[in-house]
């Protein structure tokens, strides 16, 4: 097993290296449950592993369970996902804090100083230290000035896919991206530029599509996994 595998029952695990791989179930019954499955587990109905043990994610070195969920991002529909809700703004913002905060410490330490030899000066008896945070400051200047992602400049889907993956990588730690339905929303010439950018950032992403294939798209350069009908696994 490498440090990065998808184990979906009853199949042996499927390796995820960098770059782009395409899972195709192409029994629609079988892609319908994997997909309720997921759900289950991004809605939190089901926690660090479901009772059937249907499927498991590995991107910790370790193999750690726990560890590996919290590394993957269960994106799923791409044509639905709001890059500007509250979760991702609150990324950002804490980014940019925690940016500022090191890139202006030592003006708020100077601040800080200031303001405790102000009150010392004034009050007499106060023996408390003022600490000036530049966290819920900076929070609310940004929410004040309406702040988003900019997305004026998207004219497709593969324009909002690169956005979405720039987004995880500048603001979070996931190391795995799983979408469903990229196959239909990108070119074949789209996917091969994706999956290169995605080796040179050291970045996973796994599509999940159910759609017919008989042999490899010609030209395609990421790795595919596909399940026919009879549930016989191929690897391309």
């Amino acid at each position: 097993m490498s440090a990065e595998t998808i184990t979906i029952y009853p199949y042996e695990p499927f390796d995820i290296d960098y770059g782009m791989t395409v899972l195709n179930l192409q029994c629609k019954e079988e892609y319908s449950t994997l997909l309720f499955k997921l759900n289950q587990l991004k809605k939190h109905e089901t926690f660090v592993d479901d009772v059937d043990q249907y499927i498991h994610f590995y991107v910790d070195e370790k193999d750690n369970l726990k560890s590996s969920l919290k590394q993957v991002a269960m994106i799923g529909d791409l044509t639905s996902f709001e890059i500007n809700s509250t979760s991702n703004l609150k990324a950002v913002l804490e980014k940019i804090v925690a940016d500022n905060q090191i890139i202006n410490r030592d003006k708020i330490d100077n601040l800080n100083k200031e303001i405790n030899e102000l009150i010392f000066d004034s009050i007499n008896g106060y023996d408390e230290t003022f600490e000036y945070e530049l966290l819920p400051e900076l929070a609310k200047l940004l929410k004040s000035k309406n702040f988003k992602i900019d997305t004026g400049d998207w004219q497709n889907y593969y324009d909002k896919l690169q956005s979405v993956v720039k987004f995880y990588v500048e603001f979070s730690d996931k190391r795995l991206l799983l979408f469903h339905g990229l196959e239909r929303l990108c070119s074949l010439e789209q996917i091969n530029y994706l999956n290169d950018y995605l080796k040179s950032i050291k970045l996973a992403v796994v599509s999940l599509e159910s759609y017919p294939m008989t042999l490899r798209k010609l030209g395609l350069n990421t790795r595919v996994y596909s399940i026919d009908e009879d549930h016989v696994r191929f690897n391309y």
